[in-house]
């Protein structure tokens, strides 16, 4: 099971889960940075690809359609919405 960091997490924020290609991570984390920091992303070190993207209510549609445009290049699964 992967656990959630939710303690450190401010009361603002939401958590969505997704997996990736290991190989892509570096790449997703620089879309998020590029775009002004719309999510933060932490990486899983208990299950390769998993990262974690802390979001705020008015950013995580965005952040949604950013990660469904992700599937038109490497295979995306949302594991937390």
């Amino acid at each position: 099971m992967i656990k959630s960091k939710n303690d450190f997490q401010e009361k603002d924020t939401h958590q969505i889960i997704i997996k990736i290609p290991q190989e892509e991570i570096v790449y997703v984390d620089m879309i998020f940075k590029a775009y002004g920091g719309l999510a933060m992303l932490t990486i899983s070190h208990e299950e390769e690809g998993v990262i974690f993207l802390d979001v705020t209510e008015g950013t995580h549609e965005i952040v949604m359609e950013i990660v469904e445009g992700f599937r038109e290049e490497f295979p995306v699964e949302i594991i937390k919405d």
